[in-house]
């Protein structure tokens, strides 16, 4: 009964972290895409080329933009 509990154990800690990792990862992407949406726009671009560059909604980019106070 041991074993069984500490391979269910082990595996549910591997899922925790595969999970952690996934969630890491996109968290990553999401930061990467908002500097690059930053950066976009500091040098002039539209909100709209920016949505089509970053593959975003235009919705999406202006909310971004409105809740960093960046016009």
């Amino acid at each position: 009964m041991c074993e069984i509990m500490n391979e269910f154990k082990r595996k549910s800690k591997n899922e925790g972290r595969r999970q952690g990792r996934a969630e890491g990862r996109a968290e990553g992407r999401a930061q990467e895409r908002e500097a690059i949406m930053r950066n976009l726009r500091e040098e002039g671009m539209s909100y709209e080329k920016i949505a089509r560059i970053t593959n975003q909604s235009l919705s999406k980019v202006k909310s971004f933009f409105k809740t960093q106070q960046i016009a």
